[in-house]
Protein backbone atom coordinates (compact mmCIF):
# COMPACT_ATOMS: atom_id res chain seq x y z
CA UNK A 1 0.00 0.00 0.00
CA UNK A 2 1.18 3.52 -0.75
CA UNK A 3 1.59 5.99 2.11
CA UNK A 4 1.86 9.71 1.48
CA UNK A 5 3.42 12.03 4.06
CA UNK A 6 2.48 15.70 3.82
CA UNK A 7 4.11 18.60 5.60
CA UNK A 8 3.74 22.33 5.20
CA UNK A 9 6.48 24.46 6.76
CA UNK A 10 7.78 27.99 6.34
CA UNK A 11 10.50 26.70 4.01
CA UNK A 12 7.94 25.06 1.73
CA UNK A 13 5.82 21.96 1.47
CA UNK A 14 6.70 18.35 0.79
CA UNK A 15 4.57 15.43 -0.32
CA UNK A 16 6.46 12.15 -0.12
CA UNK A 17 5.16 8.85 -1.55
CA UNK A 18 6.38 5.58 -0.02
CA UNK A 19 5.25 2.11 -1.04
CA UNK A 20 4.96 -0.25 1.92
CA UNK A 21 5.67 -3.67 0.49
CA UNK A 22 5.97 -7.21 1.70
CA UNK A 23 8.34 -7.87 4.60
CA UNK A 24 7.84 -4.22 5.65
CA UNK A 25 9.96 -2.99 2.70
CA UNK A 26 9.83 0.78 2.16
CA UNK A 27 10.36 2.25 -1.31
CA UNK A 28 10.30 6.01 -1.88
CA UNK A 29 8.54 6.41 -5.24
CA UNK A 30 7.93 10.16 -5.49
CA UNK A 31 9.00 13.38 -3.81
CA UNK A 32 7.04 16.53 -4.52
CA UNK A 33 8.18 19.95 -3.38
CA UNK A 34 5.62 22.71 -3.37
CA UNK A 35 5.72 26.36 -2.31
CA UNK A 36 4.51 27.51 1.10
CA UNK A 37 0.95 27.91 -0.16
CA UNK A 38 -1.97 26.30 1.65
CA UNK A 39 -4.24 26.36 -1.40
CA UNK A 40 -1.66 24.76 -3.71
CA UNK A 41 -0.92 21.95 -1.25
CA UNK A 42 -4.60 21.30 -0.49
CA UNK A 43 -5.41 21.15 -4.22
CA UNK A 44 -2.54 18.72 -4.88
CA UNK A 45 -3.56 16.47 -1.99
CA UNK A 46 -7.17 16.38 -3.21
CA UNK A 47 -5.91 15.48 -6.68
CA UNK A 48 -3.83 12.62 -5.26
CA UNK A 49 -6.83 11.39 -3.28
CA UNK A 50 -8.85 11.22 -6.51
CA UNK A 51 -6.04 9.53 -8.50
CA UNK A 52 -4.84 6.83 -6.10
CA UNK A 53 -7.29 4.32 -4.66
CA UNK A 54 -5.12 2.37 -2.21
CA UNK A 55 -3.34 5.12 -0.30
CA UNK A 56 -2.92 6.30 3.27
CA UNK A 57 -2.36 10.02 3.89
CA UNK A 58 -0.53 11.31 6.97
CA UNK A 59 -0.53 15.09 7.50
CA UNK A 60 1.90 16.69 9.95
CA UNK A 61 -0.10 18.61 12.53
CA UNK A 62 2.79 20.91 13.44
CA UNK A 63 2.46 24.55 12.43
CA UNK A 64 0.46 25.09 9.27
CA UNK A 65 -0.28 21.36 8.95
CA UNK A 66 -3.29 21.78 11.23
CA UNK A 67 -4.58 24.52 8.90
CA UNK A 68 -4.09 22.18 5.93
CA UNK A 69 -6.07 19.47 7.73
CA UNK A 70 -8.89 21.96 8.37
CA UNK A 71 -8.82 23.19 4.76
CA UNK A 72 -9.07 19.62 3.45
CA UNK A 73 -12.19 19.09 5.53
CA UNK A 74 -13.40 15.84 7.07
CA UNK A 75 -11.88 12.82 5.29
CA UNK A 76 -14.22 10.56 3.31
CA UNK A 77 -12.52 7.46 4.68
CA UNK A 78 -11.04 8.03 8.13
CA UNK A 79 -8.99 4.82 7.95
CA UNK A 80 -7.01 6.30 5.06
CA UNK A 81 -6.33 9.67 6.68
CA UNK A 82 -4.55 10.73 9.84
CA UNK A 83 -3.24 13.92 11.37
CA UNK A 84 0.08 13.29 13.12
CA UNK A 85 -0.15 15.12 16.43
CA UNK A 86 3.14 14.29 18.12
CA UNK A 87 4.93 17.28 19.69
CA UNK A 88 8.40 17.73 21.14
CA UNK A 89 10.14 14.49 22.09
CA UNK A 90 7.04 12.50 21.00
CA UNK A 91 8.27 13.08 17.44
CA UNK A 92 11.18 10.73 18.17
CA UNK A 93 8.91 7.85 17.07
CA UNK A 94 9.00 9.28 13.54
CA UNK A 95 12.78 9.23 13.51
CA UNK A 96 13.02 5.78 15.11
CA UNK A 97 10.87 4.18 12.41
CA UNK A 98 13.22 5.36 9.66
CA UNK A 99 16.39 4.51 11.62
CA UNK A 100 15.22 0.93 12.17
CA UNK A 101 14.21 0.55 8.51
CA UNK A 102 17.65 1.76 7.36
CA UNK A 103 19.38 -0.54 9.86
CA UNK A 104 17.33 -3.52 8.65
CA UNK A 105 18.01 -2.52 5.01
CA UNK A 106 14.28 -2.20 4.25
CA UNK A 107 14.45 1.44 3.09
CA UNK A 108 15.24 2.29 -0.56
CA UNK A 109 14.69 4.89 -3.28
CA UNK A 110 13.13 4.02 -6.63
CA UNK A 111 15.67 4.28 -9.47
CA UNK A 112 15.89 7.66 -11.23
CA UNK A 113 13.79 9.43 -8.63
CA UNK A 114 13.48 13.19 -9.06
CA UNK A 115 14.58 15.08 -5.93
CA UNK A 116 16.56 12.08 -4.65
CA UNK A 117 19.71 14.19 -4.34
CA UNK A 118 17.86 16.81 -2.27
CA UNK A 119 16.30 14.09 -0.09
CA UNK A 120 19.64 12.34 0.40
CA UNK A 121 21.21 15.63 1.48
CA UNK A 122 18.30 16.30 3.87
CA UNK A 123 18.63 12.81 5.37
CA UNK A 124 22.32 13.38 6.11
CA UNK A 125 21.60 16.54 8.10
CA UNK A 126 18.40 15.72 9.97
CA UNK A 127 18.25 15.36 13.75
CA UNK A 128 18.23 11.73 14.78
CA UNK A 129 17.62 12.55 18.41
CA UNK A 130 14.59 14.76 18.91
CA UNK A 131 14.64 17.20 21.78
CA UNK A 132 11.86 19.08 23.52
CA UNK A 133 11.59 21.56 20.65
CA UNK A 134 10.53 18.72 18.33
CA UNK A 135 12.78 19.92 15.51
CA UNK A 136 13.77 17.11 13.14
CA UNK A 137 14.86 18.67 9.88
CA UNK A 138 13.58 20.05 6.60
CA UNK A 139 10.09 19.53 5.25
CA UNK A 140 11.49 16.80 2.97
CA UNK A 141 12.61 14.70 5.93
CA UNK A 142 9.40 15.25 7.90
CA UNK A 143 7.30 14.29 4.85
CA UNK A 144 9.40 11.15 4.44
CA UNK A 145 9.10 10.20 8.10
CA UNK A 146 5.32 10.60 8.00
CA UNK A 147 5.10 8.39 4.90
CA UNK A 148 7.30 5.72 6.50
CA UNK A 149 5.07 5.41 9.59
CA UNK A 150 3.21 2.10 9.62
CA UNK A 151 -0.56 2.22 9.58
CA UNK A 152 -2.14 1.90 13.01
CA UNK A 153 -3.50 -1.52 13.78
CA UNK A 154 -7.23 -1.77 13.61
CA UNK A 155 -8.81 -4.04 16.15
CA UNK A 156 -12.21 -5.44 15.45
CA UNK A 157 -14.35 -6.13 18.46
CA UNK A 158 -16.32 -9.29 18.48
CA UNK A 159 -19.93 -8.67 19.40
CA UNK A 160 -20.90 -9.73 22.87
CA UNK A 161 -23.09 -12.72 23.13
CA UNK A 162 -26.47 -12.02 24.56
CA UNK A 163 -27.39 -14.12 27.50
CA UNK A 164 -31.02 -14.74 28.31
CA UNK A 165 -31.34 -13.43 31.84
Amino acid sequence: MKHIGITLASSGAAIVHVDHGPDEALLVTAIERLPFDLAAVANRVRQLDDEIAEVRFVVDGEGVGAALWTALGPPKDKRRWSLYGGHGVERQTLVNTLLVAVYEERFHFAPGLDEQAAMSKAIVTYRREVREDGVIGSELVVGLLLAVLPAPRVYVRKPRRAYGF
